[in-house]
């Protein structure tokens, strides 16, 4: 809230106006859906590779999704009946993972046993309907969310 005082030297009153941050703009006609700052597109009807859904979201503009809350892996919970990829992967080094977009990795909702590397999973996918996580074979075809800042 921002108090302002009145211009008038008679008046005793404040107002007060609620400065809250605008909607970010994302372009939903195209299919992006908004959660706080930032702009969500959920390719269920496509499946990829890891590698071939994260170009896709970055020829969109985005990245394959980040997750940094539990409100924010709330909103991506798939409700579509398949897995999801999603931007971690843990390639470079085995068990540390990191995003694609360079978020930090703080927030983690593995399903239980993972992550497990079975037969070297680099690549990171959200269960159908449940939220959890849970590293996959990175050539596995799936759907993926793809996620960029919002324009203000």
């Amino acid at each position: 809230m921002m108090r302002r005082r009145s211009c008038d030297p008679k008046s005793q009153e404040d107002t007060y106006e609620s400065k809250s941050n605008p909607s970010p703009q994302c372009d939903l006609a195209n299919g992006w859906m908004t959660y706080g700052s930032n702009c969500y597109k959920f390719k269920s009807d496509t499946r990829k590779s890891w590698t071939s859904a994260r170009h896709d979201c970055v020829a969109d503009g985005a990245d394959l999704v980040s997750i940094t809350s539990a409100g924010e892996n709330q909103f991506v919970t798939s409700p579509t009946g398949i897995s999801m990829w999603m931007g971690g992967h843990d390639s470079m080094t085995e068990g540390g993972w990191e995003w694609t977009d360079g978020s930090p990795f703080r927030f983690i909702h593995w399903n239980a046993g993972n992550p497990d590397d079975y037969y070297g999973e680099d690549c990171l996918s959200m269960l159908i309907n449940s939220g959890y996580w849970n590293d996959d074979n990175c050539e596995y075809k799936r759907g993926y969310i793809c996620k960029r800042r919002g324009e203000k």
